[in-house]
């Protein structure tokens, strides 16, 4: 039997991404974060695991930028007895199921919607360069397959 699998797609409001569907083996946790790392380890974004690509500013000759809501290792997602939980891994705008904040392992259905961080408003030191995407948290509609209940 295949491992049971999470696909996160992209919901209104969402810094854009491509779905993404991430198998989710036994006594594994898969991070959920930016593929921007200082640590000097290359982190590449791929529609099978949870590192989120940065998004071209309107500028080239700037270089991409990620969502600024969301954290290099922002929260953490694994499968244990049948369900699906998620954790945030203290980040500095937050996890959210359905709207509201979680502070403990939470369990993840169907239909739920997660959302990395939270919107971060334009002030006047904002650069101008950076878009309302890149102001925009990470929001995705849940989907899973493969659980044995």
């Amino acid at each position: 039997m295949s491992a049971p699998t999470i696909t996160l797609s992209p919901a209104a409001g969402s810094f854009p991404f491509q779905v993404k569907t991430i198998p989710l083996p036994s006594g594994t946790k898969v991070i959920l974060g930016s593929t921007e790392v200082t640590t000097g380890h290359a982190r590449h974004s791929t529609t099978s695991n949870g590192w989120f690509p940065p998004k071209q500013t309107e500028d080239s000759a700037i270089p991409s930028v990620s969502p600024l809501p969301l954290s290099p290792s922002h929260a953490e997602i694994w499968c244990d007895g049948g369900k699906v939980y998620i954790r945030d891994l203290e980040s500095a705008f937050g996890t959210y199921v359905n709207g509201m904040r979680i502070t403990k392992d939470t369990v993840l259905k169907a239909g739920d919607t997660i959302s990395l961080g939270s919107r971060v408003e334009r002030n006047s030191k904002t650069p101008a360069y950076i878009t309302d995407f890149h102001l925009s948290p990470v929001i995705a509609k849940v989907s899973l397959s493969g659980l044995s209940l």
